[in-house]
């Protein structure tokens, strides 16, 4: 099939003009039809502006981006792991350190699809609901 002429589907089309009705120039109707509403054209999708596009594609996450946010926040938790085991030897453990390692840990467990890290993470949450505990009871 050739097309021969095209034109754009999202502009509004001017009204067909009557070919072929005859020589009296009407056109053929049944009798005791109802009137239908004329037929219109559908406006096309709208097309995305480059703003649009770019907003868009900020909002997609890639791979290497949630991988690179993976890697900081692990060093984040060794990072007070180090700074828990430095207060456990010394005899001073910090409340906030563990709160902290909580906290972050909890947002990592949302991200994180491999079970064997999960399970290392739930345990190492384990062991500081435990420590603040014994913070807590100590303090009271």
């Amino acid at each position: 099939m050739r097309v021969s002429q095209t034109r754009r589907t999202n502009a509004p089309q001017a009204g067909r003009t009557q070919r072929g009705a005859g020589s009296r120039g009407g056109s053929f109707e049944l009798p005791n039809a109802r009137k239908t509403a004329p037929r219109r054209e559908v406006a096309g999708p709208a097309h995305i502006s480059g703003i649009d596009a770019i907003v868009a594609l900020q909002a997609v996450d890639d791979a290497g981006d949630r991988r690179r946010k993976a890697v900081e926040t692990g060093d984040r938790i060794l990072d007070l792991l180090e700074r828990l085991k430095i207060g456990v030897l010394s005899g001073h453990i910090n409340g906030t350190d563990l709160a902290l390692l909580r906290k972050t840990i909890e947002k990592q467990q949302d991200v994180v699809d491999d079970p064997e890290l999960n399970d290392i993470l739930r345990q190492i949450d384990l062991r500081a609901r435990v420590e603040l505990a014994k913070l807590k009871r100590d303090a009271a």
